[in-house]
C-alpha cells in the first residue's frame, strides 16, 4: 500500500465526481483531469463514484467487462502519468452488464497508482486511508463509503447501512486507541445524506433560482442557506436515497469527520456547516453526461495539521484552465441542455407549455392586431 505523508504539515486531496466516461473517452474530460493535477499536484486524487457511464448506449451489448476495463485503464492513465495516488468509491451507474463492482475494483486496484485503503469497510470500494506524519504518528484520516446500497428486506436503496457504520466506529475506536486521540478525518462517498437539506433554505414555489426536492423531499423547493461558503451554486435537487440510516450522527458522534462530501448530482457544488460538521458536493466533470457547463470541475481540500478544522476548500474547473475552448462542443452543449433528473425533467416539459402558451397568446394578440389594421377597424 502505498504510504501517504503530510509535507511540511499539509496535505492536500482532489476529489472527481461524476466522470461518467465510455469507451469513446472525451477529450476535454481527459483534458480537464489532467490539467487539474498538473496546476493542484495533489497528494491523493479519490473518485466518488459514477466512474463509468453504465447506462449508456454505447454500453449495451458487446463484452461490458471489456468496455469496463478500457474506461477504467483510461482513467488510471491519467493519474499515473501525472504520478497521483487514486482512490476509489462506486456510483449507482458504474456497475453494468457483468461488469460488477468486484470486477472493476480489480482492474484500478492493478494500477501502480491505486491506493486500496486496506480492508473494506462493509462494501466494495469502501476504504479508510491514513495520512502520517513523517515522524509516523497519523495526522489524519480519509474515509470512503458505498452509499446506495439496495436492501433486500427493504425492498428500497439505503445511504450507508449500519453495518458500515459500526466498522466505521470500530475503525475510529482502534484509530483512537493506537494514536491516542481522534484523528481529525474527511469521508467521500457517491450519493449526499438527507442532511444536505439542512444547509438548503425553503423558499416558496416560484423563488428565483430554488429547486425541487426529490423524494422524499418532493414539493418542497429549495436555495443556497446561509451556512454556505462563497463560491457555490445549485443547479439541481438533492438525489437522497429512500431510507436514511443515519449516517451523518454516526460520523459526528466524537467530532473527528469534520466534512462529509459527495457527487451525484452534477450541476450542485457548495460546502455548508450543519451541527458543526461540513457537508458538501463536487460538481461533475465528464463530458459524455450532463454537467454544469464551463463550471464543470473538481474540489480540493487543502488539511493542515496545525489547524485541522479550518481546512481549505475550492474548485477548479474546465473555464478557469481553458475558457471555453472544447475539443467536442456540440457534444458538450447538448448535455448542458439535458435533464438532470425525472423531476428536472418534468419542469423543463412545464417550462416548456409556459412558454409555448405565452407564445400562442402573443401570437394570436399580434394575428389580431393584424387583421384590425388590414380591416381599418380603429376605434
Amino acid at each position: 500500500m502505498i504510504r501517504l505523508e503530510t509535507k511540511n504539515g499539509r496535505f492536500k486531496v482532489m476529489q472527481f465526481a461524476d466522470i461518467q466516461e465510455i469507451t469513446d473517452f472525451s477529450p476535454d474530460t481527459e483534458n480537464l483531469m489532467r490539467a487539474a493535477l498538473q496546476q493542484e499536484n495533489p497528494d491523493l486524487a479519490v473518485l466518488t463514484g459514477d466512474q463509468i457511464k453504465g447506462y449508456g448506449l454505447s454500453m449495451l451489448g458487446g463484452n461490458s467487462r471489456e468496455k469496463a476495463e478500457k474506461i477504467i485503464r483510461k482513467i488510471s492513465s491519467v493519474f499515473e502519468s501525472c504520478g497521483t495516488p487514486f482512490a476509489v468509491v462506486f456510483g449507482n451507474h458504474d456497475a453494468f452488464g457483468d461488469a460488477d463492482r468486484e470486477f472493476q475494483y480489480g482492474v484500478y486496484a492493478r494500477s501502480p497508482m491505486f491506493v486500496t485503503g486496506g480492508e473494506y469497510l462493509g462494501g466494495v470500494g469502501t476504504f479508510s486511508i491514513p495520512v502520517c506524519s513523517p515522524d509516523g504518528a497519523q495526522a489524519f484520516n480519509l474515509y470512503g463509503f458505498e452509499s446506495c446500497e439496495w436492501v433486500e428486506e427493504l425492498k428500497r436503496f439505503v445511504n450507508v447501512p449500519e453495518r458500515q457504520l459500526e466498522l466505521y466506529r470500530k475503525e475510529r475506536d482502534a484509530i483512537r486507541a493506537r494514536e491516542g486521540r481522534y484523528v481529525p478525518s474527511l469521508a467521500f462517498q457517491h450519493v449526499p445524506v438527507h442532511e444536505i437539506h439542512e444547509i438548503l433554505k425553503r423558499v416558496p414555489e416560484g423563488t428565483p433560482g430554488a429547486v425541487r426536492g426529490r423524494k422524499p423531499f418532493d414539493g418542497r423547493y429549495f436555495v443556497l442557506g446561509d451556512t454556505v461558503r462563497p463560491g457555490a451554486f445549485l443547479g439541481e435537487n438533492a438525489g437522497v436515497m429512500d431510507v436514511n440510516t443515519g449516517e451523518f450522527q454516526a460520523l459526528r458522534e466524537k467530532r473527528d469527520v469534520l466534512g462529509l462530501f459527495f457527487g451525484h448530482d452534477h450541476n450542485n457544488s457548495f460546502v455548508g456547516s450543519y451541527q458543526g460538521m461540513d457537508l458538501g458536493y463536487c460538481q461533475g466533470c465528464g463530458f459524455n453526461c450532463y454537467g454544469p457547463g464551463d463550471n464543470r470541475g473538481v474540489r480540493v481540500f487543502v488539511l493542515d495539521e496545525a489547524a485541522p478544522e479550518a481546512y481549505e476548500t475550492y474548485t477548479v474547473t474546465y473555464g478557469s484552465l481553458f475558457g471555453s475552448h472544447y475539443e467536442r462542443p456540440l457534444v458538450k452543449a447538448v448535455y448542458d441542455r439535458s435533464a438532470s433528473s425525472v423531476e428536472d425533467a418534468v419542469d423543463m416539459g412545464k417550462r416548456a407549455m409556459k412558454k409555448a402558451a405565452v407564445a400562442a397568446v402573443v401570437a394570436f394578440a399580434a394575428k389580431g392586431m393584424i387583421d384590425t389594421i388590414k380591416n381599418r377597424r380603429f376605434f
